[in-house]
């Protein structure tokens, strides 16, 4: 059952579409994504998601205070490390690990 998710989650991450506009952090197959990468990641990613919070929250400019921007960008970041941590890192990583025979 673990094999098929992974199957299926590295499927869709080793599509270029799934990297656009980071492909070129796009590690190889046998290489982890580490913390240092998945920051990379979530500063643009966890970014967007924060923003995508506030439009939701706030869709009227200037409704928003400091602390809600604060607060959103803080919540997208942390939700996209952990979910991606959770899903997507978890199973490459654990293909990286059998392709170097870890």
């Amino acid at each position: 059952m673990m094999d098929r998710i992974e199957n299926f989650v590295n499927e869709f991450t080793d599509r270029d579409m799934s990297w656009w506009p980071l492909l070129f952090l796009r590690p190889a197959k046998d290489r982890d994504i580490d913390n240092l990468l998945q920051l990379k990641l979530t500063l643009i990613w966890g970014s967007s998601l924060g923003i995508l919070f506030l439009l939701i929250h706030f869709p009227r400019i200037g409704t928003s205070t400091i602390a809600n921007i604060v607060f959103a960008m803080l919540l997208g970041w942390v939700l996209f490390f952990v979910g991606y941590r959770l899903t997507a890192a978890y199973f490459w990583n654990r293909r990286a690990r059998r392709l170097r025979g870890a």
